[in-house]
């Protein structure tokens, strides 16, 4: 099989929403090694095994064509479906109260589901034939004679006639003239009427699970929040928020008994979500390019909104933004646009590699600071996937041109005294071109790259990637940033360096951050962490060194989500996907010191 790469700055470059990169697969396997998927018992047995009625044997067998004994059908019975007491209990011959399975006889006994032998004995080890289970359900499922079938081996005189009318009124048998009345049932049979049975006793129960659910995804170390909007008139929509995708229309969603099934269709991408609705949560498999990964849905319950919601005039449309304002401000405050990172970043800080809120962290803590801030969702992405409708139509400068319209926006704000840019990763570099072409007050760079991206991305790759393969990318880039496109393609890079992404990619590498700064003559923080993976100390002493009037200061134990992390890369990564992490303490403060003064 083939390995694609990504990088850790820039995987993420994709205007459609990948949902899902994980690192591992979980293959479907059978619960019993003896029934494949493509058996006709298949579907009766997952449904008794899901409902914890059937466990197999010990060597993981079920042994469908075994007959099922007498005791064993009632502890499957009981294990499904209550057994309500009507008489008082009988005590068997061959039914001692040490008897495994005496309490579940009793119960069976005292529901009037059976009656044993005429001499005082139950035979519990004998195999159960169809009259005797055709009495058992009958009884423990109320079914009810409607119409008449004439079997030719069950004669109206028969004890078993009335509830052989029974299961054949809620077409519990088969076509065939004869019902086989003293015939052993097998443990496949068995399995066959009791998901017929449960279906029917069930119907009523296929309610669509309207309203809002929230879980994550269990991708190994990278769990992913997802949220399911059921509407009443069954519309449902699907949202990814660490990615931007929000209120995506599904394909279709089935309902039967407890059973949901639904398909999600994003640009050829198919997603499907099927599981079990129970009471308070869905337990489902989440499956996507052959992964599947286990999702727990819960009732969810929308974050407060805490800013306001602005439209600004952009190209191809207009752009929405969140407002953070400080509470109870009665005078003119600064105002600072949040730009962030690389790839279908949200306003909140989040991408692919889940949900960090660390955006939203800062906009918030600002705001405490009496610090007005803009952050959004870039074209492309979230609230704003409808200002692109081409991914090969994207240029970097698409970036600093959307920030320019915004600084002029709030400049004809009168609730603002000064406007400010926060540019955190590839943002910073989008803040420093934005900051050339127009006026501001000050520029904060946190974890901007200080060198040209291809520099960058080859660093990154070179842990990955074999000798022969990181050759091939150094021949592309060079390609690249000569501004000519490359039609041959490895399929293992295909991810980085697809075709439509390449326009976006020349029109980036043509810059070097440190030059680019260094022509600005406004104040400017340089914001560092020592626990970055994806930016290092290097470009934070380059962007310095290229405007030495710099503030610079470094946060010992910060990553590149703004939060304190360890040093290895496993427990760095956990970060990204932990709202509940407070940011690097110190920092808001830092930034907001530097922007009052």
């Amino acid at each position: 099989m083939k390995k694609k790469y990504f990088a850790t700055l820039i995987a993420a470059t994709a205007i459609t929403p990948a949902i899902v990169s994980p690192s591992m697969t979980y293959a479907e396997q059978p619960i019993f090694s003896d029934i494949q998927p493509s058996s006709s018992y298949a579907s009766a047995i997952k449904l008794l095994h899901d409902k914890g009625a059937i466990t197999g044997f010990s060597d993981n067998t079920f042994r469908p064509q075994d007959t099922i004994t007498r005791q064993h059908a009632l502890i499957v019975l009981e294990r499904l479906i209550a057994f309500p007491s009507i008489r008082d209990g009988m005590e068997f011959t061959d039914v001692s109260e040490h008897h495994s399975y005496y309490e579940t006889i009793q119960n069976a006994y005292k529901a009037g589901l059976i009656d044993g032998q005429p001499d005082g004995s139950f035979n519990p080890n004998a195999p159960i034939t169809r009259a005797q289970i055709a009495k058992i359900f009958a009884k423990a499922f109320h079914l009810q004679t409607t119409t008449t079938t004439s079997f030719s081996d069950v004669p109206r005189s028969h004890w078993s006639y009335p509830y052989v009318q029974a299961l054949s009124s809620s077409y519990l048998t088969t076509t065939s003239d004869k019902f086989l009345l003293n015939e052993p049932l097998t443990r496949g049979q068995f399995a066959l009427f009791l998901e017929k049975l449960l279906s029917q006793d069930e119907m009523e129960e296929s309610v669509l699970p309207i309203g809002q659910w929230g879980g994550k995804i269990a991708i190994p170390q990278s769990p992913l929040s997802v949220i399911l909007q059921i509407n009443e008139d069954g519309k449902t929509y699907f949202s990814v928020p660490a990615q931007g995708l929000n209120n995506y229309p599904v394909s279709s969603i089935e309902v039967n008994n407890d059973q949901l099934k639904i398909s999600v269709d994003i640009a050829g991408t198919v997603i499907s979500i099927e599981g079990k609705v129970e009471e308070d949560r869905i337990v489902a498999d989440f499956s996507q390019n052959g992964m599947t990964f286990p999702l727990m849905l819960t009732p969810y319950e929308p974050p407060v909104i805490t800013y306001e919601e602005l439209l600004i005039p952009v190209e191809n449309g207009q752009l929405k933004v969140a407002l953070e304002m400080p509470e109870n401000a009665i005078a003119k405050v600064p105002v600072a646009v949040i730009i962030a990172g690389s790839g279908p970043t949200t306003k909140d800080g989040n991408t692919a590699a889940g949900e960090n809120n660390s955006l939203k962290m800062l906009a918030e803590g600002l705001a405490q600071q009496g610090i007005a801030t803009i952050r959004f969702d870039k074209r492309g992405v979230g609230d704003n996937v409808g200002l692109i409708q081409d991914e090969g139509d994207l240029r970097f400068t698409s970036y600093s041109q959307d920030v320019e319209q915004m600084i002029e926006f709030l400049q004809q704000d009168s609730r603002f005294s000064s406007v400010h840019l926060i540019g955190h990763s590839e943002g910073s570099l989008v803040g420093i071109l934005a900051a050339q072409a127009t006026t501001v007050t000050s520029m904060t760079s946190i974890a901007g790259a200080g060198r040209p991206i291809d520099e960058i991305l080859l660093e990154q790759l070179s842990a990955q990637l074999p000798q022969p393969l990181l050759e091939t990318v150094t021949t592309i880039l060079v390609q690249l940033k000569k501004g000519e496109m490359v039609d041959d393609i490895p399929e293992d890079l295909s991810a980085l360096f697809r075709p439509s992404i390449q326009p976006y990619l020349v029109s980036w590498l043509k810059y070097d951050p440190a030059i680019q700064l260094a022509e600005l003559n406004i104040p400017t923080l340089i914001v560092q962490g020592n626990n970055d993976l994806q930016v290092t100390k290097t470009d934070a002493e380059r962007l310095h060194t290229a405007k030495s009037d710099a503030e610079i200061i470094y946060f010992d134990m910060m990553n590149h989500v703004l939060k304190d992390a360890p040093a290895d890369r496993d427990g760095n990564l956990k970060t990204y996907a932990n709202p509940t992490l407070p940011l690097t303490e110190g920092l808001v403060e830092k930034i907001a010191t530097f922007i009052l003064k």
